[in-house]
């Protein structure tokens, strides 16, 4: 039998209230986003689904119809809540939706967790995963990363992680939930995501979007139950996510085929904070340790570093782009 997503669907006034008021209710928020391009040069924001604890309601705010009816004051509760560290967010890779509801409402989201980053954390602190699986996973999944290549520059691929899709990590856990519709997955591969923006929506993406929710908040529960989220390491997890939700804003909207957009790996000073002194990468623009960026020593003492960080580089080497890489003298003293 086919599962069907119970939502509320959220195009005026009175919709948005209730919503609201069930919301503010609940111990936690489950959020995700879908629209156009998010993230991108060309990004519109579409519905903005939130669900409370366990997925139990879900409502899908349509952001286009609600523009009509200028809720902007009736939304202002939902915009504080967003807006408030105390309040709780579970989501899967927050960075993109984290740029649209910034630049749709003015609000920065507070108090994320990253489902994305508790995966990838889990893989060594629970899961005791040794070195050869984290470059196995790098090497896989048509990431155009040769194991050879990585073997060769161990330096540049120290501490680089692959990121886990929400549907793969689903399929993995065998959990209960249906994953993502294959027939919404061709139909964004056959006309891409402005399909999002079209109105009427068709039913089968409404569900798609409230189905999400489901998955988001299954998978919430199910790191709970594994231990990869607990009382001890939620605060860590956080902190990271809040990195993790700022580390494209400081690059800003880019064009799908940018050199240095975002791929298939961890920015680095993510799951750590930045120590000792920072620099700026010329590529994704963040402000970063100098571990993050390939170095030159002399003896012990770093004398340079490259002028884009680690990462970028690897952007280089997945896209197959001949980009400068070049030395910039560093002064740890200054």
């Amino acid at each position: 039998m086919e599962h069907v997503t119970r939502y509320t669907y959220c195009i005026d006034l009175s919709s948005v209230t209730y919503a609201i008021r069930v919301l503010a209710r609940s111990s936690f928020l489950i959020i995700d986003c879908e629209g156009k391009n998010l993230g991108g040069m060309d990004g519109v924001l579409s519905l903005l689904c939130i669900g409370t604890e366990r997925a139990e309601e879900i409502f899908v705010f349509d952001v286009l119809a609600l523009k009509a009816c200028n809720p902007q004051t009736r939304l202002r509760p939902l915009m504080n809540m967003l807006a408030d560290p105390l309040v709780k967010k579970i989501m899967w890779d927050c960075r993109n939706d984290f740029l649209e509801i910034l630049e749709e409402y003015g609000v920065a989201l507070q108090g994320v967790l990253d489902l994305q980053l508790a995966e990838i954390e889990s893989r060594t602190s629970v899961r005791g995963e040794m070195e050869w699986k984290r470059t196995a996973r790098l090497a896989s999944r048509g990431r155009l990363l040769p194991l050879p290549l990585i073997k060769q520059n161990p330096s540049l691929f120290l501490g680089v992680h692959s990121l886990q899709g929400m549907d793969s990590c689903i399929r993995q856990a065998h959990l209960p939930t249906a994953g993502k519709d294959p027939q919404v997955v061709a139909m964004h591969k056959t006309h891409g995501s402005a399909i999002w923006l079209e109105r009427p929506l068709l039913p089968q993406l409404l569900q798609y979007a409230a189905h999400d929710i489901e998955m988001i908040g299954a998978l919430y529960e199910h790191f709970k139950q594994q231990a990869w989220i607990t009382r001890f390491n939620e605060g860590d997890l956080m902190n990271q996510s809040m990195r993790y939700a700022f580390s494209l804003y400081y690059q800003g909207r880019v064009c799908d085929d940018h050199v240095f957009g975002s791929c298939s790996v961890l920015p680095l000073d993510i799951l750590r904070e930045p120590r000792g002194l920072t620099v700026p990468c010329q590529g994704c623009h963040r402000m970063q340790s100098l571990h993050c960026f390939t170095l030159n020593k002399q003896g012990r003492k770093i004398i340079a570093r490259t002028n884009v960080c680690r990462i970028c580089q690897i952007k280089l080497l997945i896209k197959k782009v001949n980009h400068p890489v070049t030395w910039v003298n560093v002064n740890v003293n200054a």
